[in-house]
Order: C-alpha cells, then structure tokens, then sequence
C-alpha cells in the first residue's frame, strides 16, 4: 500500500455511493458496472472490536475490565523449579497445557519464565538441586534478609554462575523442543529468569550480605540470558523490560544481537504510575535508541496495582501514557488486589471503569475502511481500489492480508483476489493508506448475482488469526465489509 494524504473529514462523513453501468451485457458476460463509495469509520468510543495484539490480553486467568468478548491473546507465568523438578528431567505440562487451553479458545498465548518470585518468603524459584552444588562456583545463590523487620529471608541466585546459566539454557531448549510446531501458536515471549519475579531487577542491597565470589548481575551475564531466550526461539515474538537500569542489555536484546528473525518489542510492569517513564524522559539520548521501536515491534503493558482514589497510580494516567509511549496490548487483571477478585471491578468509580473501559478500545491499531472503488467490465475484468486509516496508536504487528472475496447468493466465496501493501506500514494517528487491484474473473463462474466484500486476513502461515475487525459500522458478522453486487449473465 502507498500511503497518501489523509482524506479531507468531509469526504469520510456518511456513507455514500453511486453506481454506473456501462452497457448492455454479452451473452454469458458480466453486467458492466462502477461504483464508488466512502464509509464512516466508527468513534473510538463506539468500536469495542477485539483483536489480536492490541487493547486487554487476558492476564493470568484473568479478564477483569469487560469487553464485548474474550480477548484474543492469553499471558501467564512459570517457576523454572516447576519445569524441572528433578534434575534433567523436565515437566512443562502446565504450560503446554494452558497453550492448548488457549488455542482452544482462538487465542495465541504468551509467558514468562521466573527463577525468583518472592522477597523473605523463604522460597527457592530454581531447581532446588542448584542450591549448593558442587558444580556451582559458590552455591549458585545465597540466603540474605531483605527486611529485618519481616520474618523469612531472600533466595538470591547468583546470576553468574556459569553452571546455573548452562542449566538455564539447557531448560529454555528442552522448552523449545517440547513445544515443537506450537510455536507458531505464541503470540510473544516475555524475556524473563533474571531478577526479581523475572522482571530484570533486584534490590541492591541484598548484596551486603553475599559471601565471596557471588556479586550482581554482569552485563555479560544479562547477554547471556537474553540470549536464551533469543537462541531458544529464533521465529517467536519477545519483549524485553524497558527499564533505565538495563539500557545496555535492552539495547543489546533490540539494537544489536542477530539471532532473532522478530524485532524485539518493548516491556513494562507499570502502567499506571504517575513519573513511571520519567526514568526515561529524563534520559532523552539513552530513550532515543528505543523510543520508536513501537513502529517495528509491539510495546506490552501491565498495570501498577492500584487501588480507586490513587491520585498518582490511576487509570486516567495509565491511558496517558499509553498513548504517549504508543502501548499497544495491556494485561487485563492486575489492578485493585487489596479486594476480592469479585470485587475489582465494583470496587473502582464510575469514571475509573470508563478511563479503563477507554483504554482497551484506545490501545494498538485501529483500522477502518473510508472508500472504495469498483469498476467491473462486461469481460469480467474487475478493478478495486480501497482506502483505509489507522485510527489507532500503534500499527499491527503480525502479517494482514486485505482481500476482496467475491461470494454466491449462498454465501460461500467462489473467488478471492489479495491487495498489496501492509497494514503494519501505518503508524496510526489517522494515517491513510490507498491500494488497488484488477483482475480478470474466472470464466467457469455461473450465471447469477454475487457480492463482492472486503476482508483483512491473516497472513500466517501457520495458526493464522481470524479475520480482523476494521472499525466500520458496515462491518458484517463474519468481519467483511460489503462492497457492492455483481451479475453475470
């Protein structure tokens, strides 16, 4: 698609058309015909489409903010203890499971995986069999007391240990194995293992108390486990957590490794915080190498718990900022947890379930068609250009294929022609794009009237996505838009 000059707001008011034909139909032809129409894309507050990669994912089981339906992408985490309870010996049933869970739900689905999940809870998040092995080179961790005013004491694992990273590694490849082909069923990887519920950050002060030969994470050793990941699942979607404190492994992981055929997408756990991003905002050359990474690879979201009233962790903040850093898909679940998981949603105002109900539709690409031209000749040759606009913050990240489908009195498409051009060369912000076809019909169709409709379609190869929603009111139930009807004689 060749972008052109967003179309001036009268031409996009209403929906009109007119309709040409030219000539008197030969035996066995085609009724020749041209029409022209333009379509209204629907208001942000009126288009509650759900697709993938953009708005609410389902957050760990769960989907508090409502939708008109389920979301189409699926997130949860994993213990690496969990997926090794003995040594070599792996067991990632959980997560094939809620994989297949989710494809069975047409969801793609994502995860994480963690090695520490906890402060002074006297846990261990790793296989219980490293905490003092002999192969490790000072036990591949250590105990230390985070709060002295709280009971238990901090697992810490020591990052570096070249055992404990060989162990890792081994685990993210056994992983890659056992998933085989339903990779193609992922929709991202959050890059996690190191630090603090996997999240690439850890209290500082836990080091005082860490005897010899154990010291913080190396930036070499943040390579080697983003490489992990990277090595394990080359063709997978991943993101990695945009904090200030990891620019240089994050612009390793986006800027400068080669192992993946994806651009690496961007991470944060706290959406919602008020100064949250001014780590990087005062930091514009350090924020300058990542800042526009939005355009190539999806920026995913969660929320910083919050309770209702909070002047500084809100939902008003939170669709701030998500359109400021063009945040495209938020986890739908992690908010308000001082209450019951009944209560979540009641517990918030009225005007904080409406800044949340607004952030879902607000969030990613927001595609509509605005006009369309289609020129049928009495030799069946067709010709149809389209316009559309993304109305969005983001643009789509996965392949799409616009269509036209030419469909029988039945129903059922008895021909199909693609239209070049990527959906994931607009921006958003209004940004128009035009494209456009002919081709010549196959002349084995039988007489009678056919509809010819507009449709965005997958361009996956393998576990390709439903049809997406373009924000039109003329969108039909199976997701086409109507382009007119034609007749053959």
């Amino acid at each position: 698609m060749q972008a052109v000059g967003q179309w001036a707001v009268a031409a996009l008011i209403g929906i009109s058309s007119t309709s040409v034909f030219a000539g008197k139909p030969t035996a066995g032809g085609w009724e020749g015909k041209t029409v022209t129409a333009s379509f209204q894309p629907l208001a942000v507050e009126a288009d509650g489409a759900i697709n993938p990669l953009k708005g609410y994912y389902r957050w760990r089981g769960l989907e508090v903010v409502p939708q008109g339906e389920r979301a189409l992408d699926a997130y949860q985490r994993y213990h690496w203890r969990d997926l090794e309870p003995t040594p070599g010996n792996f067991n990632f049933s959980a997560l094939l499971n809620d994989l297949a869970t989710a494809r069975s739900e047409g969801r793609k689905f994502a995860f994480r995986i963690r090695m520490m999940a906890g402060y002074d809870d006297g846990q261990i998040y790793l296989p219980a069999d490293l905490v003092g092995h002999p192969s490790c080179v000072a036990g591949c961790g250590f105990w230390a007391d985070d709060d002295p005013a709280k009971s238990g004491l901090t697992f810490v694992p020591d990052w570096n240990d070249p055992y404990l990273q060989q162990r890792a590694r081994h685990m993210m490849t056994s992983l890659a194995t056992a998933l085989g082909s339903s990779t193609a069923d992922l929709a991202w990887i959050d890059v996690g293992l190191y630090g603090q519920y996997g999240e690439w950050t850890i209290h500082s002060g836990l080091y005082a108390s860490a005897p010899s030969g154990i010291t913080p994470i190396t930036e070499a050793s943040k390579r080697g486990f983003a490489d992990m990941h990277f090595q394990a699942f080359p063709g997978v979607r991943q993101v990695m957590f945009a904090l200030y404190s990891n620019r240089e492994a994050l612009n390793y992981g986006l800027n400068q490794q080669t192992l993946t055929q994806l651009p690496v997408g961007l991470r944060v756990d706290c959406l919602s915080r008020a100064g949250f991003f001014d780590q990087w905002l005062n930091h514009p050359t350090d924020w300058a190498q990542f800042s526009n990474r939005w355009q190539t690879a999806p920026f995913v979201a969660e929320f910083c718990n919050f309770e209702s009233g909070d002047p500084l962790n809100n939902p008003a903040t939170a669709r701030q900022q998500a359109a400021q850093f063009h945040i495209s898909t938020i986890g739908n679940g992690n908010f308000a947890n001082g209450v019951s998981l009944s209560q979540r949603w009641a517990s918030l105002s009225p005007q904080e379930q409406s800044d949340l109900t607004a952030l879902g539709r607000e969030a990613g690409y927001r595609y509509a068609l605005t006009q369309s031209s289609v020129t049928l000749t009495t030799a069946g040759v067709l010709s149809v250009s389209a316009g559309l606009q993304n109305l969005g913050n983001a643009p789509a990240y996965e392949p799409w294929s616009v269509r036209v489908e030419l469909r029988s009195g039945a129903g059922a498409t008895v021909w199909t022609g693609a239209l070049p051009g990527s959906l994931g060369s607009s921006m958003g912000g209004g940004s128009s794009q035009s494209t456009s076809g002919t081709w010549t019909l196959p002349k084995t169709l039988a007489s009678g009237g056919y509809s010819l409709h507009l449709t965005v379609r997958s361009g996956l190869t393998t576990a390709p996505r439903r049809a997406l929603l373009l924000a039109n009111a003329e969108r039909a139930a199976d997701a086409s838009i109507p382009l007119t009807t034609l007749r053959k004689k």
